[in-house]
């Protein structure tokens, strides 16, 4: 058992150490080719649309149905305790504003391309593609892993955004069908907690989240094991992995921005 367990702490800390690894030596590879001007512009355009474009239907479909469930819920527990929901647009709207917006989007990201992201480098190791990548000079990281990152946090932070617009028309429909809601009063009422700074804050975290899925993706590809289940193994420990991470840095960015 002890043994086990000290295992499991090797492992724990060897992971946490390799992530950290990974992360310096993609900040390092996209500081030099902004210096230097060697955008790889092509492979990061087309990862955006993978990212991004592939996956604007799912998130516009599930934050908007999110929204929708909010302001049933918010409603039914305002008039339960306080016999009037004149304030749901407001709680709601700031709700999906600092966190949900760009939680959810993100962990559908990650659902949706971390994997993905995962057994692609996976593969490319177990069929000894990156040591080819290698013998032509080019480094794995610069070719692969950041044009993953960039075109990941681009897709985070625009995502997050668009879902937001979507869901609350969306909201605001649902209260004028069926709370009654005027669009305008809806509208006017949104803003009485929700300020610009609040948007920030919601592309902000969303850019740290969209770091957090490619660089933890092509961690396990880099490192998966021979094999068709090392392949497998590989992309489910990437969302469970950035699922998690995410989780723990929106706690830690939410804080710090109420003890700021």
């Amino acid at each position: 058992m002890i043994a086990a367990i000290g295992a499991r702490t090797i492992g724990l800390v060897s992971s946490i150490y390799g992530l950290a690894s990974l992360f310096i030596e993609s900040f390092s590879a996209l500081f030099t080719q902004v210096l230097f001007l060697r955008f790889r512009l092509r492979e990061t355009l087309d990862q955006i649309f993978l990212v991004g474009v592939q996956s604007l239907p799912v998130i516009l479909f599930s934050i908007t149905f999110i929204s929708i469930m909010l302001i049933t819920e918010f409603s039914f527990h305002m008039k339960l305790v306080l016999r009037q929901d004149s304030l749901v647009p407001a709680f709601s709207t700031i709700l999906l504003v600092r966190e949900l917006g760009p939680v959810l989007t993100c962990l559908l990201l990650t659902s949706r391309v971390g994997a993905g992201m995962a057994a692609e480098i996976g593969t490319m190791k177990v069929t000894e593609q990156l040591d080819a990548l290698r013998l032509l000079s080019l480094d794995p990281v610069e070719y692969l892993t950041i044009p993953r990152w960039v075109a990941t946090v681009i897709a985070a932070a625009s995502l997050s955004v668009v879902a937001l617009g979507v869901a609350i028309s969306g909201g605001a429909f649902l209260a004028s069908l069926l709370l009654h809601y005027p669009i305008a009063l809806y509208f006017q009422t949104m803003f009485l907690f929700t300020h610009f700074t609040d948007i920030m804050q919601c592309v902000l975290k969303a850019s740290v989240f969209g770091s957090i899925i490619p660089v933890v993706a092509c961690y396990h590809g880099f490192h998966c094991e021979q094999g068709s289940r090392g392949v497998g193994n590989a992309a489910t420990s990437a969302v469970v992995q950035s699922s998690v991470v995410i989780i723990v840095a929106d706690f830690v960015l939410t804080y710090l921005y109420y003890a700021v």
